[in-house]
Order: C-alpha cells, then sequence, then structure tokens
C-alpha cells in the first residue's frame, strides 16, 4: 500500500478558515457540512498545496467564484502598470482570512497549507512588495524585496507571489500564465459540473487501449449494464458552432464527445443521452485512473448520480484508490452519499475511509472525524453528521 500524501492536514488564514486542523485522513476522504463552512475551499486548498500553488491553478480558483479582477485571456489588461496590478490584488485578496484589500501597507500573514506539526513539509503562499534595481557593475536589472521600512519611500513598488516550501523559497510575478513542472504531485479536480470536454478528452488519451480502460467500462455499468465498448470522437457540428459563438479558448476545451455501444443497439449513441449520471461517472472514473501516486478532488460527488448507484461506485473508487495509491477527498450534502460511502467504507477491508464535518462555531471552522465503525453507527440510528 502506497503511503498516504497527507496523513494529516492544517490550514492557516485561507478564505474562511482562521486555522483548520485535521488530525487524521484517510486513503478515501468525505467531506460534509452546511453551506458556507468551507467544503469547497478545503478542495481549493489541497489543489494548491497539490500543485505547489502554480499562478494559472489560483486564477482559476479565483474565476470560477468570479472572485478574478483580472483575465489573463482579456487583451485590454495585459498593459504595465497600476490598473493591471491593481486588478489582480482585488481578486487575490478573496484568498486570505479576513479578505482585506491588499496594499503595500498592509502586514498579510501568509496562507499555510499542509501536514499538522510539520512546518518543513508545509506550503506557505504570501504576497511580497518588490522594486526593480539596475546592477551598476554589471549593468543588469534585478528584483530587490523590499523591507517594511522601505514600503514608504518605494517607487512603483511590484506585488509578487512568494511561495515557500521544504525550506526553498521562490517568488513569481501575478500574472504569470503557469509554468511546466510546476505541480509538486499529481493531482485532478472534478467540479461540481463536472469535467470540461478539453480535459476529458485528455484524460481518455492516458487509458485508451490500456488496463485502466476497463475500469472506466466497470463504471459505466454500474449505471448502465449494457454499455460494451466507450470511444470520444470529434464533434464537427459542435465545433463549427463555437466558431461563431466563442473564443478559440473554449473551442479547444470541446473538441470531442463520448460516444458508447450499448447491447441490443445497433448503431454506437452519446454518452450524454444515457442521462447527467453517465457523465459524472465517467468524469469521476477517469480522473482516478489518471491521479496514479497523486490526489484527487471531487466536489458535490452526487450530482447527477442516482442514490441506488453511489455505493457501488464508491466500492469501486475504494478499489482503485487503493490499487493505484491516489489519495481521494470529496465533498457532498446528500445524505444518500453518506450511506453509499459507509456501506463501501465498511467492506474495503483497509480501513481507508473517514468522513470529515465541518461545521462554523462564532465564526471560527473546525472539523469532527468519523472513522468507519463511528459513521456506521452514525448511519444506522440516523444520527444527523451533515
Amino acid at each position: 500500500m502506497g503511503k498516504l500524501i497527507l496523513s494529516s492536514l492544517e490550514i492557516q488564514g485561507f478564505r474562511g478558515f482562521r486555522q483548520l486542523q485535521i488530525e487524521k485522513l484517510g486513503r478515501v476522504n468525505l467531506v460534509v457540512g452546511k453551506n458556507n463552512v468551507g467544503k469547497s475551499s478545503l478542495l481549493d486548498a489541497l489543489q494548491i498545496y497539490a500543485t505547489g500553488a502554480d499562478p494559472y491553478v489560483i486564477r482559476q480558483l479565483l474565476r470560477s467564484r468570479d472572485e478574478s479582477g483580472y483575465d489573463p485571456y482579456d487583451r485590454e489588461s495585459r498593459v504595465l502598470g497600476d490598473v493591471e496590478v491593481s486588478s489582480q490584488l482585488t481578486g487575490l485578496k478573496y484568498l486570505f482570512y479576513g479578505r482585506e484589500e491588499i496594499n503595500i501597507g498592509l502586514r498579510l500573514a501568509p496562507v499555510v497549507i499542509g501536514p499538522m506539526h510539520s512546518v518543513t513539509d508545509s506550503l506557505n503562499l504570501s504576497i511580497g512588495w518588490f522594486m526593480m534595481e539596475t546592477d551598476e557593475e554589471e549593468g543588469i536589472r534585478r528584483l530587490r524585496l523590499l523591507q517594511p521600512e522601505e514600503y514608504d519611500s518605494a517607487e512603483n513598488p511590484i506585488p509578487r507571489f512568494i511561495v515557500s516550501f521544504k525550506e526553498v523559497s521562490r517568488n513569481y510575478s501575478l500574472g504569470r500564465a503557469g509554468f511546466p513542472g510546476s505541480n509538486r504531485f499529481n493531482c485532478i479536480s472534478i467540479t461540481a459540473n463536472g469535467l470540461d470536454r478539453g480535459l476529458l478528452e485528455n484524460l481518455w488519451d492516458g487509458v485508451v487501449l490500456r488496463e485502466a480502460e476497463t475500469d472506466i467500462l466497470t463504471a459505466l455499468r454500474i449505471i448502465a449494464p449494457g454499455i460494451e465498448r466507450l470511444n470520444l470522437v470529434g464533434d464537427t457540428n459542435f465545433r463549427q458552432r463555437l466558431i461563431r459563438e466563442v473564443s478559440l479558448r473554449d473551442q479547444e476545451q470541446r473538441t470531442a464527445i463520448p460516444i458508447v455501444k450499448v447491447t441490443g443497439i445497433k448503431e454506437p449513441i452519446p454518452l450524454a443521452s444515457l442521462g447527467g449520471g453517465m457523465q459524472r461517472a465517467l468524469g469521476i472514473a477517469l480522473a482516478l485512473v489518471n491521479a496514479r501516486d497523486g490526489m484527487l478532488l471531487i466536489d458535490e460527488f452526487e450530482n447527477g448520480l442516482h442514490y441506488s448507484v453511489q455505493a457501488d461506485l464508491w466500492r469501486l473508487i475504494f478499489q482503485i484508490a487503493h490499487r493505484l495509491n491516489v489519495q481521494v477527498f470529496a465533498t457532498t450534502h446528500s445524505w444518500d452519499c453518506i450511506e453509499g460511502f459507509q456501506k463501501a467504507a465498511q467492506e474495503d477491508k483497509q480501513e481507508e475511509g473517514v468522513l470529515i464535518r465541518l461545521q462554523s462555531r462564532n465564526g471560527e471552522i473546525s472539523a469532527t472525524l468519523y472513522n468507519e465503525e463511528e459513521l456506521a453507527i452514525a448511519t444506522r440510528e440516523q444520527i444527523e453528521v451533515r
């Protein structure tokens, strides 16, 4: 059995978490709680940790909540100066606890994400202010981090991300588009709305004609037992329609559609015609088998899935996650999802399932853990844990 990426978790200064501590994590973790207690924020923090605070990932997270004050695809905003910097900082304030406006005079506490009681294994994310200076001897312009006592006299200070991990610190532009190889380990995130077609196509390329393709079909057969084969094909009509309606960036994300061969039906049919649950099951299975030795994040697991199939899908997730050494984190509002998770966790002989309940008291978010035995009692007695 592979080692867990995180056996515990501490999040400081991120979104609504002043200091959240989760003492024990399992291989498969289900996060529950009322609205606005930070379930999705917990997944955001894990994605930032997994990707080493990649700036592209951060902007995607902000944009998904309409928090981004800066769109890197907007040509009019690609300018140097106060307008661009100001708009970037407006969005970034939502990452930090308290959501204060970020300016050079603010002593901003860093975001800290990582295992409990392990400073060196935790990721630190902060914003520092720099000044461009010229080395007179070498004639080279360099950025230098400003000290607090220099803030008042600095001309045109430049804000940049500062990321520290394992005693290594680096800084980069807020508007940077990301960089190859920045991910610290494999991490795939599924939003409540599922995978976009571009990512779906990329993940399919990673499994087609390989052993993992069997896992995908097994997941789909939980909902529709008659499925024989799956493939992705180009959607010419869809692409032509997009040319008239959306940008090239969005066209490239949606170039193929999944089709299936079903017993008793002569022609292949679009997977979507079998219902939203099939799309959800495909996305979860594809992401899971591609997350080998990494992490899978699923927001609102139950979306599109009938209650009767959720236990079987959880069983498959436990099996594949153990075999491929994947650590899974999912959120839900659904009691049916919790019951399905509990059944699968109880049957799993590795004791790898943990339910995490987030709750807010006087504005402070904390976590209560339920192991498999405690969760079995809660579901049997119908004790509310959502």
